[in-house]
């Protein structure tokens, strides 16, 4: 028998991401030397171009130790980007993340038609009463659930405890069916990362989008309502209901306009494949039309890339062309997300974030797995669904910045723990999402 001392081997995973951590200090260091060692301070002197440099290369640094370790690589992006971003090492300026919202507006109008594009008619009508019920279940399980948890943990939040009772349900009223939104972009991208397909993906997809739009309309039609409770001098409005409904039909129409215009200019099967950079022109004149019109990107965008799709036989290269590209726009879209991410909420609230955190997990959990049920789905889809509804994003952090706008005295509280919030759910989402994917399926519910 052998006397020889056996060896101790080191982690594969730690050994891959040792590598890219390298890599990742150097460009941190380098960037530090070339930025802030520069005897001006503007951006107007090239120092923009290398924070769009930076932010993509770190990204790929840090999404390759993530994958590394088993981690979905949009959680590196993510991470990377609180990292360097204003709230740690300010390796990007709040004034450089502000410069760089226009190139992460382009990237997201991608993401959604990428997101549209996953929604074929003939892949979601067999869960079409899965999706539907579990929209309507989630969102009603989490803000039912969700108001009586903030008025439950009210005493822990100082703003909240110097309101009147009826002012604390009012905000609990909002920051609960602010709840149940969860995130388009960050569920495409994992599942683009995944390469998933099938009842799973389909039924996740479909839940987050359609829910999406549900949780914007009920959130304006509380905050209509819930006003006079925050403020005698905000009575009810019906004007702002108008807007509300310009801004979903107007992004509706316009999304179903241009991408019928965009499927003729497919064409059909036999045409020749169109250049990928008809499809980043087609998103930048969306960005343009979105913002001059006052409408909602993403809902825009989703709404184009479902028509070209459905309409166009060559609706599947649009998808392809955004595809080859998607790992550099997840990227710098994450990346800069995770940038804007203000940490200093967690210290302030973090055992209120937490409780909510968990709460909204639960509450999640349960209202999917009720609603799937009635829906008669398989045991698979029961058991997993859930751990795709998590992820929070985008959407949800402008939902909060409108209230901000709306109640001043509470705005930057409510900005505050929400930001906490959003912290705990963007780092869990993608991971919970990931590991659902990766469940095996049972051979009887595939077949």
């Amino acid at each position: 028998m052998s006397t020889r001392p056996a060896t101790r081997k080191r982690p594969a995973g730690a050994l891959a991401a040792l590598g890219p951590a390298v890599t990742l200090a150097l460009l941190m260091g380098l960037t530090w030397l070339t930025t802030f060692q520069a005897v001006s301070p503007s951006l107007g002197d090239g120092r923009l171009a290398i924070f769009v440099g930076f932010v993509l290369l770190a990204a790929s640094a840090a999404g390759a130790m993530a994958s590394a370790v088993g981690l979905p690589r949009i959680t590196g992006f993510i991470v990377v980007g609180m990292v360097v971003g204003p709230s740690l090492l300010g390796l990007l300026p709040a004034e450089a993340v502000t410069d760089l919202q226009l190139i992460d507006g382009f990237a997201l109008a991608l993401i959604a038609m990428l997101a549209g594009g996953e929604l074929k008619v003939e892949s979601l009508r067999p869960q079409a009463k899965a999706i539907g019920l579990v929209t309507l279940g989630v969102t009603g399980v989490v803000w039912l659930g969700m108001t009586a948890v903030v008025v439950a943990v009210s005493p822990l939040i100082p703003f909240l405890s110097a309101l009147p009772f009826w002012g604390v349900v009012g905000v609990a009223l909002l920051l609960g069916v602010w709840s149940a939104n969860s995130s388009p972009d960050l569920t495409v991208a994992v599942i683009e990362e995944r390469k998933a397909e099938g009842a799973l993906a389909e039924v996740i997809l479909g839940v987050t989008i359609v829910k999406d739009v549900v949780v914007i309309v009920l959130f304006t039609l509380t905050l209509a309502l819930v006003a006079p409770l925050l403020d005698p001098e905000q009575p009810f409005s019906w004007a702002a209901l108008g807007v509300l409904a310009l801004e979903l039909g107007g992004s509706l129409v316009l999304g179903a306009a241009m991408g019928w215009v965009f499927s003729q200019y497919l064409g059909g099967e036999g045409k020749d494949a169109r250049s990928p950079f008809a499809t980043f022109l087609f998103a930048y004149l969306m960005l343009v039309l979105v913002e001059q019109f006052h409408l909602e990107l993403l809902l825009t965008g989703v709404t184009a890339g479902f028509v070209i799709e459905n309409l166009s036989p060559a609706g599947d290269k649009m998808i392809q062309g955004i595809r080859s590209v998607a790992v550099v726009i997840f990227a710098f879209f994450f990346t800069v997300a995770g940038a804007r991410l203000d940490l200093g909420a967690v210290t302030q609230f973090w055992l209120a974030a937490s409780i909510m955190i968990l709460a909204r997990a639960w509450l999640t959990r349960f209202g999917t797995r009720k609603a799937m049920r009635w829906a008669g789905t398989g045991p698979h889809l029961t058991k997993y669904s859930w751990q795709g509804l998590i992820s929070q994003g985008g959407v949800s952090l402008g939902l909060i910045l409108v209230l901000q706008e709306r109640f001043e005295a509470i705005g930057a509280g409510v900005l505050a723990l929400a930001m906490a919030v959003i912290l705990g759910n963007i780092l869990a989402g993608p991971i919970l999402l990931a590991r659902a994917l990766a469940a095996e399926e049972p051979e009887e519910e595939t077949a």
